[in-house]
Formats: structure tokens, C-alpha cells, sequence
């Protein structure tokens, strides 16, 4: 089957990206490669393609059960037999799983690193006779990389035990320290290798530093400026994670949240509801967004400094996917400085510490020095641009844009309410709706807009006629929370 036809039949493409086609060549060809790609920038059809086109199996190890099951979904509704094996399968899903690997009805077959590692996965494997294997987010293999995982050094097995099949190894991110090491690691024979520019021309990198009581004013300018646009925002702690999503929902911005301690359930539906456009903010730590496939995220804002050039990088790198323009903000501290430092020197490894100490200064430097910022990343990541200096675009470059740095002195509610409110009676009414949101667990705005609780101060409504005639309560929302809201309000009143 002709590439193009595949691409145009599947994806729906015209043309591909730079680099896929001879990189889904080489694979077919079967020579081991080695990709780095952007964010965006088209890594997963690079092996899905080959796997459609030669009908054998590509197992793809993956590091994330929901960027497998993501990537399976897509494929399912191409049209394409996907499957993926991980633990939170009953007993009947994975004999299915293994059925459909018998009868050679799978194209691709998504297992994470340590299902890899059990000796009884190598020996089914073997009789599925994977056709080739597919290495995702790569530079976790590395000691010298941002994300290295332990279990990312059992695939140095796949050359011993499958000699002939080729392997594929691909990252976002990764220094010329970093690709040796997964080249080395992964024991790629005379690999095709192929880097893409680590220059992302339609994002706008700003930087500033700015003091804590600074950055929710900087936060909400970015937010209002992209309003009714998908917006990540990555807190460095699951603490400011909810914090943040509790201070913008009580604003009136729709805003969910999403990190480690919360439940698979949660996440899922809160990813979804996101990924919808149901709300316009998903506010995480770094554990959100590996494995998204969002195109037409419009912002991506760091609320502390990042561990490394590679992390930013990456988590930047998922605004803009449709190569349209977005903006990247990073909002750093001195305090930020003194939270990496302690971290490191918990350390007890000495490689690690040496690692991590190395991208620490990179990361400082980035902030710090007052010269293009996608210049900086890309020498970084060991690219010289010879055909610009300056992107201009950037705050370096261009300087800060003009919605982040209009005074925003007013209190927005005395602009949005035409009237003073006490603060105090606000704040329970406030309380109130976070409770009644835990207790339903949806978000605050969905029990009642910032507007709403406005309105019920200043018209002080006493029946459950006299809510009817609040802007934002209907006749449902009265028969639900109606006998709640007023005696929230009367509480709040008494206050």
C-alpha cells in the first residue's frame, strides 16, 4: 500500500511532516531508528503508519496506562485494531487482548516497561512475532534525562530476546548526552537517527519573575486574555493545584484540576470534561498532559520554575499542536530556586545529583539570561540555528505583550457587579458553594457563577419565588439547592 494512499485513508493528510516520511521508510525498511521530535509534531504516526501498512505487529512500550489507552481510542475510530495490556484489565480483557494477538487480528499492541520486564510476557511475545517495536518518551532511559524510570532499563532485553525485529525509539526531548545514552541503552544497531528543529515558531515564549502575590494577578490577566480557549496551568504542588482551581473557579473561570492523589475516576472525568471544552482550565502538576492529544491548546502557563529545559520544554510544547500561534508564560521566584536546591541535596545517588545539579543551572540560565528564549532551548538541546538569531516573538525578543501588563488594580467583581460587596459575606457564601461542589463533586461554578452569589447579596431574596427571579437560578436549580441557598444566604447575611 502506497504511503500516501495509508496516510491520506487513515489520517486524512495530504502531506506528511517533516522527517515522518523517511522515518516511516526506514522502519519498513527495517533498520532501527532513533527520532527526536517536538511535541506536535507527528511521532506517534510514525510508527502507527508502518504498522497498518506491513500487517505485522508494532508493540509499543509506553510509560503511561492513559496515554496508551488515549492512543488505542484514536486508533479504534481510524478504524485501526489497537489493544493495550495493563494492570487495571479484569481477567476476561486481557484473554481477549491475547485472542485477537493469536489470531493476528492486532496492528499494535501498547504495554508499559514493567509488564515487559515479567519473564511470561517475553514468551507470549515471541510467539506473536512482533514485526517491530516502538519506544515512547525514550529518554526515560536515561539517568542524564528529566524523567528517568528504573523499569526503562529492562528494555535493553528487547535486543537480546528479539534480534531481528527493529526497534524505534522516540522522544520530545532529549540532550546530545541524552540520545547517546538511549542509543547505548536500547543497543540500536547503526540507527537511522533523525532530529527534527527544536524551534517552535508559532509559540511565544514569556518569561518573568515575579513575587507570590504577584502571579495570580499575572494568572488571571493570561486566563481572561484567552478566554474561551483551552489553557493548561501547572502548579509545582498538588497543594497549589487546588488551591489555584478553587481561587479561579471562585472568580467565575470554569477550572478543574488534576494530579497523583486523586482518583483514577476523577482524572478520567475531569481529562474528559476538559478535552470537551466543558472548561476552558485544567490546572496540574507535571503528572497531566503526557500522552494529550489537544491540538488547539491556545496557553500554557508555569506558576513556578521548572526542574529542567527539558521538562518546560515539553509541558510548554503542548500549546500550539495545530501549529497555530499560543503563548507560553512561565511566572517564576527566588523562592523557586531555594525548593530545587533543597530537593537536589536529598539526593543520594551521585549520578542523579550531578545530573540534576547540571540541569538546574540550565533551567536558571534560561530565566535569567536576557537573550532569546528559543534560542536558548535550542543550543540547549545541542542545536545552532544558522538562519536566525532572534525569533521575535518573545519577551526578549519583542517584550512583554500588552495584556500582561495592564494595570489590573480594580477588583474585577466591583467591574463586572457595578457594586461594593462585603468581602466577608462573599467569602461564605463562597464557602458555601465549595462544600456543596466536594459534596456533588462538581465544580464550585456549577452550583452557582460568581455572578449568581453577587446577586443573591444585593437582592436578598427570602422565598423560593424570590430566587426564581436571580439571574443564573432556574426553576431546576430551585428544586435542587433552592431550601440550601437560602439558608447559606441567611447564614452568610447573619455573619
Amino acid at each position: 500500500m502506497d504511503l500516501h494512499d495509508t496516510l491520506r485513508e487513515y489520517w486524512g493528510y495530504d502531506s506528511f511532516r517533516p522527517k515522518q516520511q523517511e522515518i516511516v521508510q526506514s522502519i519498513l525498511d527495517g533498520h532501527d531508528v532513533a527520532v527526536v521530535m517536538p511535541t506536535g509534531g507527528g511521532k506517534s504516526l510514525c510508527y502507527q503508519l508502518p504498522a497498518i501498512v506491513s500487517g505485522r505487529l508494532c508493540v509499543v512500550i509506553s510509560p503511561l496506562i492513559a496515554l496508551m489507552q488515549d492512543q488505542a481510542s484514536q486508533l479504534a475510530q481510524l478504524g485501526v485494531s489497537a489493544a493495550v495490556l495493563n494492570s487495571s484489565q479484569d481477567a476476561e480483557e486481557r484473554k481477549e487482548v491475547f485472542r485477537k494477538i493469536y489470531r493476528n487480528e492486532l496492528k499494535l499492541l501498547y504495554l508499559s516497561p514493567e509488564r515487559l520486564a515479567v519473564p511470561s510476557t517475553t514468551e507470549w511475545l515471541t510467539q506473536a512475532n512482533p514485526g517491530f517495536f516502538a519506544v515512547d518518551e525514550a529518554h526515560c532511559i536515561s539517568e542524564w534525562g528529566h524523567e528517568f524510570r528504573p523499569e526503562y532499563r529492562q528494555l535493553q532485553l528487547l535486543r537480546d530476546h528479539f534480534p531481528d525485529a527493529p526497534i524505534a525509539a522516540f522522544t520530545a526531548s532529549a540532550t546530545r548526552k541524552v540520545r547517546h545514552d538511549i542509543l547505548t541503552q536500547l543497543k540500536l544497531r547503526q540507527p537511522r537517527t533523525f532530529i527534527t528543529s527544536f524551534a517552535r515558531r508559532n509559540l511565544r515564549y514569556y518569561v518573568r519573575e515575579s513575587a507570590k502575590k504577584d502571579k495570580e494577578k499575572l494568572l488571571l490577566r493570561a486566563i481572561r486574555h484567552h478566554k474561551g480557549e483551552s489553557i493548561i496551568v501547572y502548579a509545582s504542588t498538588i497543594k497549589m493545584v487546588e488551591e489555584t482551581t478553587a481561587m479561579l473557579n471562585d472568580r467565575g473561570i470554569p477550572a478543574l484540576c488534576y494530579h497523583g492523589k486523586m482518583d483514577t475516576d476523577s482524572r478520567r472525568t475531569n481529562q474528559e470534561q476538559w478535552m470537551n471544552g466543558e472548561a476552558d482550565v485544567m490546572v496540574g502538576t507535571l503528572a497531566f498532559g503526557l500522552g494529550i492529544n489537544k491540538p488547539d491548546v491556545r496557553c500554557v502557563i508555569h506558576l513556578s520554575l521548572p526542574k529542567s529545559p527539558e521538562q518546560y520544554y515539553q509541558e510548554a510544547g503542548r500549546a500550539g499542536r495545530d501549529s497555530q500561534p499560543a503563548d507560553c508564560l512561565l511566572l517564576w521566584s527566588r523562592g523557586d530556586i531555594g525548593i530545587l536546591v533543597h530537593f537536589i541535596d536529598q539526593m543520594e545517588d551521585q549520578n542523579n545529583k550531578d545530573a540534576a545539579w547540571q540541569r538546574y543551572h540550565a533551567v536558571k540560565n534560561l530565566v535569567e539570561n536576557e537573550t532569546c528564549r528559543m534560542r536558548q532551548i535550542c543550543e540547549y538541546f545541542g542545536e545552532t540555528p544558522k538562519a536566525w538569531d532572534k525569533c521575535g516573538d518573545c519577551d526578549v525578543c519583542a517584550g512583554l505583550p500588552d495584556w500582561l501588563q495592564k494595570d489590573d488594580s480594580k477588583p474585577a467583581r466591583s467591574i463586572i457587579y457595578k457594586a461594593e460587596l462585603d468581602d466577608s459575606k462573599l467569602g461564605a457564601l463562597k464557602a458555601w458553594r465549595r462544600d456543596m461542589a466536594r459534596r456533588h463533586r462538581v465544580a464550585p461554578y456549577v452550583i452557582l457563577h460568581d455572578r449568581t452569589l453577587a446577586e443573591l447579596l444585593l437582592r436578598r431574596p427570602v422565598t423560593m419565588e424570590d430566587l426564581l427571579l436571580i439571574p443564573g437560578i432556574g426553576p431546576q436549580k430551585v428544586r435542587k439547592y433552592g431550601e440550601e441557598i437560602l439558608e447559606a444566604l441567611f447564614t452568610a447575611l447573619e455573619s
